[in-house]
């Protein structure tokens, strides 16, 4: 049995790698429209499509090792490594969208339409779901190692 929850499982071994996956190819096929979803203040111009196949990389990166190392390695130390380092991606795609949509917009989700909501959302719970498990958050707790006296009996 995995040491992993299975809520665990289901976000980072499918939810997300279907996001990442979904947004990289986003970023290949419409970069005009990512762009408008996910920094809006931003005009889109052809001389920036060069910055759309880095990100789909890096979408890629993050969809191979949630669906296929997460899922090979089910080893909570493994994860809490994996996932911390894409906490910091995730952190940095998410000062680009408060800043895009202006901090005041992004803490507001009446202000919100469809587009904002759907990246708003599809970015900070993933995010969240990250940090809860760095944290710990529902985690099975380690069971402490009990030290044998070196004396026979």
């Amino acid at each position: 049995m995995s040491p992993i929850p299975l809520t665990y499982r289901i976000i980072f071994n499918y939810v997300e790698p279907l996001l990442a996956t979904l947004g990289a190819v986003q970023a290949v096929v419409a970069p005009r429209d990512l762009l408008r979803l996910s920094l809006p203040s931003v005009p889109y111009t052809t001389a920036m499509y060069p910055l759309f196949p880095q990100m789909c990389g890096a979408w890629l990166m993050f969809a191979f090792h949630d669906a296929v190392t997460l899922r090979i390695y089910q080893d909570v130390h493994v994860w809490k490594h994996i996932l911390g380092a894409a906490i910091f991606s995730d952190l940095g795609y998410t000062a680009g969208l408060a800043k895009s949509m202006g901090l005041a917009w992004f803490c507001n989700p009446l202000r919100w339409d469809a587009a904002n909501a759907f990246t708003v959302v599809s970015t900070l719970l993933p995010l969240l779901a990250k940090i809860l498990f760095v944290v710990g958050v529902g985690l099975p707790r380690p069971v402490p190692k009990v030290k044998v006296s070196d004396k026979e009996l």
